[in-house]
């Protein structure tokens, strides 16, 4: 009889963690009106957000790289909005994290980035490319870390560039990673680039695809 009890338990709790709707993804459109001048646009925007004070901001530190940056001096013009446009009152508690207090369910965040550095570390901004540390271009929610994330990369026909990152392309200019730690090791390149491929079949008859 207990261990009808106990399965009836685990069935019903099952059921309630089927039920539960997927989290939506954070969302971030990102532009290039100015890029000869090393800057992009960027848009955030949080469907279901949390209520109470919420913080977001930038990184400190990249991936497999060790010392601190303090990628936060490359941002200026940040703004919050309500999805309806109404401003909301932005609170900088730190020279990279901003608080927002009262607020819809779904807040927008807006920021110029700018970058002239190309490397593994930095972002890197011009009317030839633009490569994207992400560490180093894109805000986040503290707490948030586990949400699926958007990217929609606009002005692509403008510059005739394309987009090489293992961000999973969802179809036309938008991409996705299934969360934060993934979408921070996914560093993206919008370029003229050239691409090479090749197929390697393995001894088990596996046909592997490489591309450069």
């Amino acid at each position: 009889m207990k261990n009808l009890y106990l399965t009836a338990i685990i069935s019903l709790f099952a059921c309630a963690v089927m039920a539960q709707p997927a989290p939506k993804s954070i969302f971030y459109t990102v532009s290039f009106p100015n890029a000869v001048h090393h800057e992009a646009e960027i848009v955030m925007t949080l469907p279901d957000a949390p209520a109470g004070a919420i913080k977001v901001r930038m990184s400190r530190s990249s991936a497999g790289r060790y010392a601190t940056h303090e990628f936060g001096k490359n941002i200026y013009n940040v703004k919050a909005f309500n999805v309806d446009g109404s401003p909301l009152t932005l609170k900088q508690l730190e020279g990279d994290v901003y608080e927002i207090t009262d607020h819809q369910d779904v807040i927008k965040v807006s920021y110029t980035l700018f970058g002239n550095r190309t490397d593994g570390t930095y972002a890197s901004i011009d009317d030839s490319h633009a490569h994207l540390n992400m560490p180093a271009a894109f805000m986040w929610v503290v707490g948030q870390d586990s949400r699926p994330i958007k990217f929609e990369f606009n002005d692509l026909d403008k510059y005739g560039w394309k987009v090489a990152t293992q961000l999973k392309h969802e179809g036309a200019n938008v991409y996705s990673a299934p969360n934060m730690q993934y979408m921070m090791d996914s560093p993206t390149e919008l370029s003229k680039f050239k691409e090479t491929s090749w197929d390697v079949t393995n001894p088990g008859g596996d046909t592997t695809t490489f591309a450069v």
